[in-house]
């Protein structure tokens, strides 16, 4: 059994489904834990190369199916769409910057229904795969000031 299984049955927390990280507009991390930090030092679930992040800097946390974003009293802040915050849940869509190093918060809703839905029918049109979806993202957000 991985460890990830075994910290699911241990604390009975349900993961939130196909939830990714996008770091630069080219670097996807899934979130696939129920912990995950993200900071400077290699320690971390997600490493940020980074002199604007701190060492430790922030927390997402899996709480009742949906991620929760903790600052671990970093030196320049985490910040949610615009806002400072030592505590925040994440919806899809959100924007974390850490002191000015922006990650984007998204889920592959294609996949998340599809997987749940009965119907044979995909959500998906002909040649498309789920990760047609992150790249239409990209694509359409490539020129924003975000990256």
């Amino acid at each position: 059994m991985s460890a990830k299984h075994e910290g699911q049955e241990a604390n009975f927390e349900p993961l939130p489904e196909n939830e990714f990280l996008i770091l630069g507009g080219t670097r996807v991390v899934p979130l696939d834990k129920l912990v995950i930090t993200i900071g400077r030092q290699h320690d971390n679930s997600v490493v940020i190369d980074d002199p604007r992040v701190s060492r430790h800097h922030a927390q997402l946390r899996a709480i009742n199916a949906r991620y929760l974003i903790l600052d671990l009293n970093s030196t320049g802040g985490t910040f949610l769409n615009g806002h400072r915050t030592n505590q925040s849940v994440l919806y899809p869509g959100d924007i974390i910057s850490l002191d000015g190093v922006n990650l984007h918060y998204v889920r592959d809703i294609a996949r998340v229904e599809g997987e749940r839905s009965a119907s044979p029918v995909s959500p998906l049109g002909p040649g498309e795969h789920v990760t047609a979806i992150l790249r239409t993202w990209f694509l359409r957000n490539r020129n924003t000031k975000e990256f």
